[in-house]
Formats: structure tokens, C-alpha cells, sequence
């Protein structure tokens, strides 16, 4: 009797759900969206602006001390007035004494000092050229409660009028500028690059109505994301900039995931398979792979979370929940949409996407191919199959030459410099920068490069205690680079006093005890190679008491050296977990190592031209008109890793699926990776162009960081599908020829238990192969479950047996199993034989991968 069939897949599960409920679940998405829309619009009010820092570092222990107990802590906010002429002018001076007035009394303002207010007293205040003057003062609290009052007291005094402006800068000032111009530019590089990308998914489609599904993918995964992220902000840090991620990643997988559960779709249906059926496979080949390579994408972003800097961190928040909604949306949104359109799919189609698969046509309702190509055909799949013979015919050379190019390309990294986001990110025109660029200039000490060294749990009061602080200050004034030391005791320089104690210790008492003391840096760049050669020095000198060292260049030293050590371990965590994923995927060895090793390639020659450009300064004139500061920005380079290296292993995934496939058909490796270059190079192709696009419209922005992002991003997915897919790939994989497909014994059985596998349900190629008959179960053998598309058509055969149905049994004689025994296969889990017109029994197991295409053997 038949059997009852085995549990179904969740592939099939959800193809069954797209084919008798497509519309419930789309209304019932739609509803879902509509609910979530206002909640994931509010998304901006939850996300801070900072985390820019190690939040455990010395340096942030400075500045919280100084927040939570010194009134007279430096200043982080300078408000400059500029004067037509002369700042002592009537009207400029009326304007700066109302200010500072109207300043002082502002909640979160403390420390205020304002040339105007000392009557002049402050000579350090006032401009060399005197058309110019600060008033100085400190905001308090994190770093998004500083963005919040800042915003709040610039909207209300920021001005500029005939004769006078007055203008905010310092570090605070700087960051608002970043966010405000960052979001306007991509605001901006979208509405440019939209209609664009909508042309490269009309021609990657083949219509409208089908260049519509990555739009309903994507649409539906932002809005998802944006709700998850804002709900992830009330638990922990969420940067603002992470939204951009959600944007751009979220986009490029819906082009990913449409593209290629469609066009496998089309290309089952052109073999004859009705919509129903061509779902289910479809599912259960392109979905499976779907959600492989989402899981590979959502791994390598989860590196970020071993990080210290919350604003990495976020990423990795953001990038996890935009894979998991954008997986969510392809595998249970698409196929509904598919479903329901139908054959409006195809309306004036002649190629599916990238040239894969037949053109079809309606003619009085049939389906038919048009014009018959094989599954990598079209003209575009016909030229990438062609590149790959041409490559593999001369492996050694090309590899070579194409690693060649690569090295050359990365070369520049060993020159790499970073530093922490300052004004010179910003355009010159930015109101933030040309404040920086006056503290720098224009008067007589650099006041943004002042550096706290704060004392915590003493009493400077007594006198034993401030004669160490006194030693230690003098001290401080003979490293080299330090000008001037300021504290309760007084001023030093070179190892002197210059200036008496401050009246009742001044400022640098705290109001719970503690001290503070004022290095002045002989370089006015806060963050150049001799300002933090002296904070080491600074650092190594012994203190009389545990002492916090802040400021800009503290901040860099200790926020790399964080990074640093932390990036070890986080490559570590996304190589591991991407080699288990790609071994469970393929079976091999060798391919997960292929694979980490081009995309860290790729990596370096990205990173190598960003520091030919950002940090040289060469062809500068194609990217903008950013300022060169030397160094490159800490976080670009591991935020371009990031998502370059998910985006470049969800490419891998597609390929190797692909090429997996056709050496399981085959058996022959080089046409194997031809064909499934063929079938999925234009695909990659439309994919990557859609992203290049929507990166070099990011490119465009103002903010260089953004820009090198754009530009770093744009160049990786190239890179990626110029030299590593079309050269690389195929000529690393015929010189390794079978081994790619070796995996140690221990690790076949553990791959034959665990691994994952695309199984279109259809039968491999069997060797001397008829037309089967129909199979008669008789008593007694020994059974294994059949896949459904083995079966026969149910029924009775002559004789008066049955015959095996979908999902039935199979028999399997003593001298099969011994056969299968020799395999490998222990239990007799195999694909089921179907009896021939000779007679003789084939078999072919699909599932189990001993270094050839597929086992296959003959008993009588």
C-alpha cells in the first residue's frame, strides 16, 4: 500500500500558501504596512547622533566627570560673531553682550565666558585681525541630549544679517552640520537615482509590471525595518546614519531576491511546468539559496556587534533587521505577487531577466517558447558562458593577471592613516567648518585643542595634595608638545610657573572634590601626528593619582586602538560563520575558502584606492571638492567591509547555487561553472548596476565620509562582478577541477546529515537512460520515500500491482544496498530507481557528492 507522504518543506509550505491564499496575504501585508507606516515614520525621533567614541575609554570617563562635576569644565561650543569691520563697533559689541547674557540663562549652559562680558579681559577671545569674537560655554549630558539643546539654541540665535553673523562651532557643531548635510544629500541623490534604477529594472525584468516586484519587496522591507529599528532603539544605541543602510541594503537584496526567484520561475515555467508547479520549484532551488544567502549577509554584518563604538554596533542592529524583513518579504510577499499577476508577468517579453531562460509568448492562451535557448541562454547569458570558456582555456594567466591588478590596487593600504570625523569632513562653505577654520587661524591659541586631564576623588584644598598636582603640572609642561598647563596651583610652562593660582582654585576644582588640569598643545591640529605623539607622552608620564586624559586626540588614540583590538575577532566570528554556511551549502571545502579569500582581496583593493583618493588626494576632481586631511575617517573603512562583504558573498551564494546545480546535472566541472555563469552573470550584472547606481548617486554627496562610502561601495560590487565573478571565479575553479567539490570523509557525512541543498525535484541525468515505466511494488523489500516528482501518474499496472504513487516506497534489493553501502550511504536514503524498458534498475543520487557529478549505477 502507498505510503502517506512525507512531512512537506517549509519552501513548499509557503508555495502553498502563495497559490491558494496569494490574495489574503497580500491584503493582509498591506494592512500590516499601513499600521506600521506612521510608527516607522516616527523612526528619526528614537535614533542618536553620536557613538562615535568607546564609551569605556579614558577619554569618556574625562568628559562624563567633567559633565557631571566641574562647572568650570572647558568649553565644547563656541558661538563666534563676526563684524563687518571691528567687533567693538556699537552695534556688534550691543549684540555680543545681549547674547552671552541671554546664553548664560539658558538651561544646560554652564562655564559660559564671553569676550564681551570681561570687558575685554580676554585678549584669547578676541580675533587676531579684531573683526571677530567668541563666546564660549559648555552643553552638558550625552552626546544626543547635547545634539537636542544645541539644535534648540541655534535655531534661536543663529543669525545673518547686513554687517553681522553669528555662527556656531566646536565638535558638538560640527556633528549637526554632518547629519543635516548627510541627510539632505541623500535625500537629494535619491530623487536623481530613482528613475534610473527603475530603468535598470525594466530592462533586468522585461516590463513594468514585473520591474514593479523589487519595489514591492523593498518598499515592504524599509517600512519593516524602520518599525524593528525604532523598537530596537528603546532597547539599546541606534545611530541615525544607520537608516541609510536600511535604505540602500534593503533595496539592493529585493532587486537580489526578485531577480532570481523570478527568473527561475520563468525559466521552470518555459519548460513546460504550469504556474503552480513552477512556484514549488522555484521555492524550493532560487528560495532556498534566498534564504542561505540572507543568513551569509545577516553573519557578516553581526561581526560589528564585537565592536566598541555604538555607532558600529547599530549597523549591525540595522543590517540583521533589514536581511531578516527583506528574506521575510521575497520568500512569503513575491510568490504571492507572482501568483496573482499571472501571466501579465510576460506581456511583451521576448528574455527573461538577463537573458536566462526562454522568451515566451500568448498566442490564444498557450504558453510556448518563442525562440529555444538552454537555461543560461539569451544573448548576455551566451557571452558570459563564452568568457568562462575563454577564461578556463587560459586559468594561470588570467588569475594571475587579474590578482595582479587586484595587489595593485591595494597597495596604497599599507600607507593607511585614520582619524576620528572633524569639521574637515564638511564642506569649506559649512557653517561648523569655518568656525573651526577660524579657532585655528585667526586667534591667538587653537581653543578646540585644549586637553582635560582630570584627577577624580581628591581634595586639592589640601596642601600635600596640591603640591603633587603642582609637580605633576610642571611636570606636564616639559612634554614635548605641550605649550602650557593651567590648574588650580596655577600656570606652567617648560617646566616653570608663569602664573599665580586662581583665586580659590578657580575652575579646575570640582564641586565633589577632584581636580582638572588644562593641557595647551603647541599644534593647532587637534588630531595631527605630533598632537597624539603627545598625548602618548602625556599618558606614559607617572601621575601622582589615577587621572582621565580627554579631548579630540585621546579620543582617536583610544577609539583605534579599541577598533583594533577588537577587529580580530570580529573577522574571526564572520569568517567562521560563513565558511560553516558556505560548507553546509556546497559540501566542499575548498569553495568557502575560495570565496573568503576574493572577497578579502576585493576588500583590500577597495580599501587601497580609498586611500589613493580620500587620503592622497588623487583624482580628486572626480569626487568632489573635499577637503585632504591626510587620514581617512575610522569607521568608513569597516563600514564599507561590512556591507561590500555581505553584498559580495550574497552574490557568491547565487553562483555557487547555480554552478552546484549544473555539476550535479553534468558531472563536469568546467561546463558546469559555464553554464551557471551563464545563467547567472547577467542576473549579477542588473543587480550590481542597480546598486552602482544608487551608490554613485550617494558619491554626490557634500559629506566626504558619505562620499567615500558611495564610491567605496560603487567600486567593491565592480570589482566584484568584473574582475572576481567574470575572471576570478571561473579560473581559480578549473584549476582546482575536482577538489572543488572534496570534503574530508567525516565532513561528507556531516554535510550528507545537516547540509542544505537546492533540489528542483528533478531527476539528475541517469546514464543509457528510456522513457521509465511504471514501477510494481512487490512484498517484502526493503523501502526509501520518494520525492514527488519521481512518481509515477497513480493508478493500477498490468498484473494487477500497484503502482508506486507520489511520495511512495521504492525497493531496493540486497545487492542495491550493498552498492550504496560502497558510497558512503550507511541507511539507504537515496533518490528512488525507476525500472527501465531493458529492465536493468538506475540510480542516481543527487545528494551525495563523492567528487564526480552524480553516482550512478545499474543492477540487473
Amino acid at each position: 500500500m502507498p505510503l502517506p507522504p512525507p512531512r512537506p518543506s517549509v519552501f513548499d509550505l509557503l508555495a502553498d500558501l502563495a497559490i491558494t491564499r496569494g490574495r489574503r496575504v497580500l491584503g493582509v501585508a498591506a494592512l500590516l504596512g499601513a499600521l506600521a507606516l506612521p510608527w516607522a515614520a516616527g523612526v528619526f525621533g528614537g535614533l542618536g547622533t553620536g557613538g562615535l567614541y568607546a564609551p569605556n575609554s579614558s577619554a569618556a570617563r574625562a568628559e562624563r566627570l567633567l559633565d557631571d562635576d566641574f562647572p568650570g569644565a572647558p568649553p565644547n561650543i563656541a558661538v563666534e560673531i563676526v563684524a563687518r569691520s571691528s567687533i567693538d563697533e556699537a552695534t556688534p559689541a550691543g549684540l555680543g553682550r545681549e547674547l552671552s547674557e541671554q546664553l548664560a540663562h539658558e538651561p544646560g549652559v554652564a562655564g559660559l565666558v564671553s569676550y564681551w562680558t570681561t570687558n575685554g579681559a580676554q585678549p584669547l577671545l578676541r580675533a587676531k585681525d579684531g573683526d571677530s569674537g567668541l563666546i564660549l560655554f559648555r552643553l552638558g549630558g550625552s552626546e544626543d541630549e547635547i545634539q537636542r539643546r544645541l539644535s534648540q539654541l541655534h535655531d534661536k540665535y543663529a543669525y545673518t544679517g547686513p554687517g553681522v553673523q553669528v555662527r556656531f562651532g566646536g565638535a558638538p557643531a560640527v556633528l549637526r552640520d554632518v547629519t543635516e548635510h548627510s541627510r539632505r544629500d541623500l535625500q537629494r541623490a535619491e530623487l536623481v537615482t530613482a528613475p534610473l534604477v527603475f530603468l535598470v529594472l525594466l530592462a533586468a525584468f522585461g516590463g513594468v509590471v514585473p520591474a514593479m516586484l523589487p519595489v514591492l519587496v523593498g518598499g515592504s522591507t524599509v517600512i519593516a525595518s524602520l518599525a524593528l529599528l525604532r523598537l530596537m532603539a528603546r532597547l539599546t544605541y541606534i545611530s541615525v546614519f544607520s537608516v541609510n543602510l536600511i535604505t540602500a541594503l534593503g533595496f539592493a537584496l529585493a532587486v537580489d531576491y526578485s531577480l532570481f526567484i523570478l527568473r527561475r520561475f520563468r525559466e521552470e515555467r518555459d519548460r513546460g511546468q504550469p504556474d503552480a508547479a513552477a512556484l514549488r520549484t522555484s521555492l524550493r532551488t532560487a528560495g532556498r539559496t534566498v534564504l542561505f544567502s540572507g543568513l551569509t549577509v545577516a553573519l557578516s554584518l553581526t561581526g560589528a556587534l564585537l565592536l566598541p563604538l555604538p555607532y558600529l554596533r547599530s549597523y549591525a542592529y540595522a543590517g540583521v533587521g533589514v536581511v531578516l524583513a527583506s528574506e521575510l518579504a521575497a520568500l512569503l510577499l513575491l510568490p504571492a505577487a507572482i501568483m496573482l499577476l499571472g501571466r501579465r508577468l510576460d506581456r511583451g517579453r521576448r528574455r527573461s531577466p538577463g537573458g536566462g531562460g526562454w522568451a515566451t509568448g500568448e498566442q490564444g492562451g498557450a504558453h510556448r517558447p518563442r525562440f529555444g535557448v538552454g537555461p543560461a541562454g539569451g544573448t548576455a547569458g551566451a557571452r558570459w558562458s563564452a568568457l568562462a570558456e575563454k577564461v578556463m582555456a587560459r586559468p594561470v594567466l588570467v588569475a594571475c593577471a587579474a590578482i595582479g591588478f587586484m595587489l595593485l590596487l591595494a597597495a596604497p593600504t599599507l600607507q593607511l592613516k585614520v582619524a576620528l570625523a572633524d569639521d574637515t569632513i564638511l564642506p569649506a562653505t559649512a557653517e561648523s567648518h569655518e568656525v573651526a577654520d577660524a579657532l585655528r587661524t585667526d586667534y591667538p591659541v587653537c581653543l578646540p585643542c585644549q586637553i582635560p586631564v582630570v584627577v577624580p576623588g581628591v581634595d586639592a584644598r589640601e596642601k600635600p595634595v596640591a603640591d603633587r598636582l603642582a609637580a605633576y603640572a610642571r611636570a606636564l609642561s616639559t612634554v614635548p608638545g605641550v605649550a602650557r598647563v593651567d590648574t588650580a596651583s596655577g600656570s606652567y610652562a617648560a617646566g616653570s610657573q608663569i602664573a599665580p593660582a586662581p583665586p580659590d582654585g578657580g575652575a579646575f576644582l570640582g564641586s565633589h572634590g577632584g581636580a582638572w588640569l588644562s593641557l595647551w598643545p603647541s599644534d593647532p591640529e587637534p588630531v595631527s601626528d605630533s598632537a597624539r605623539d603627545m598625548v602618548r607622552r602625556v599618558w606614559a608620564l607617572p601621575a601622582p593619582y589615577s587621572v582621565d586624559v580627554g579631548g579630540l586626540a585621546p579620543h582617536l588614540l583610544e577609539s583605534r586602538d579599541a577598533v583594533v583590538h577588537s577587529l580580530p575577532g570580529a573577522v574571526a566570528v564572520v569568517v567562521a560563520a560563513t565558511f560553516v554556511l558556505l560548507f553546509l551549502f556546497t559540501g566542499s571545502v575548498l569553495l568557502p575558502l575560495k570565496a573568503l579569500a576574493l572577497n578579502a582581496l576585493n576588500m583590500a583593493a577597495v580599501l587601497g584606492t580609498m586611500v589613493l583618493i580620500f587620503q592622497d588626494g588623487h583624482l580628486r576632481w572626480l569626487f568632489g571638492d573635499f577637503e585632504v586631511s591626510g587620514t581617512i575617517e575610522l569607521t568608513t573603512p569597516v563600514l564599507i567591509f561590512c556591507i561590500a562583504f555581505g553584498l559580495s558573498m550574497d552574490y557568491e551564494v547565487f553562483l555557487l547555487a547555480r554552478i552546484r546545480e549544473e555539476y550535479l546535472r553534468g558531472g563536469d566541472n568546467r561546463a558546469a561553472v559555464a553554464r551557471g555563469l551563464g545563467a547567472t552573470g547577467p542576473l549579477l550584472s542588473y543587480a550590481g548596476l542597480a546598486v552602482i547606481v544608487v551608490m554613485v548617486g550617494v558619491a554626490t554627496s557634500q559629506i566626504s565620509i558619505v562620499t567615500m562610502v558611495g564610491v567605496g561601495m560603487a567600486l567593491a560590487v565592480f570589482l566584484d562582478i568584473t574582475i572576481v565573478r567574470a575572471l576570478l571565479v571561473p579560473a581559480i575553479m578549473a584549476l582546482a577541477g575536482g577538489l572543488n567539490w572534496w570534503a574530508p570523509a567525516p565532513l561528507r557525512r556531516l554535510h550528507a546529515r545537516f547540509g542544505a541543498r537546492e533540489d528542483s525535484g528533478q531527476a539528475p541525468a541517469v546514464i543509457d537512460a528510456q522513457p521509465p515505466r511504471a514501477v510494481v511494488a512487490r512484498p517484502r523489500p526493503r523501502s526509501v520515500r520518494a520525492p514527488s516528482l519521481w512518481a509515477v501518474p497513480p493508478g493500477q499496472a498490468s498484473g494487477g500491482w500497484p503502482v508506486v504513487e507520489s511520495r511512495t516506497t521504492v525497493p531496493i534489493r540486497h545487492g542495491q544496498r550493498r552498492y550504496l553501502r560502497l558510497l558512503g550511504r550507511a541507511d539507504d536514503s537515496c533518490h528512488p530507481a525507476t525500472r527501465l524498458d531493458d529492465g536493468t534498475l538506475p540510480y542516481a543520487d543527487r545528494e551525495h557528492e563523492t567528487g564526480a557529478a552524480s553516482e550512478v549505477g545499474r543492477w540487473q
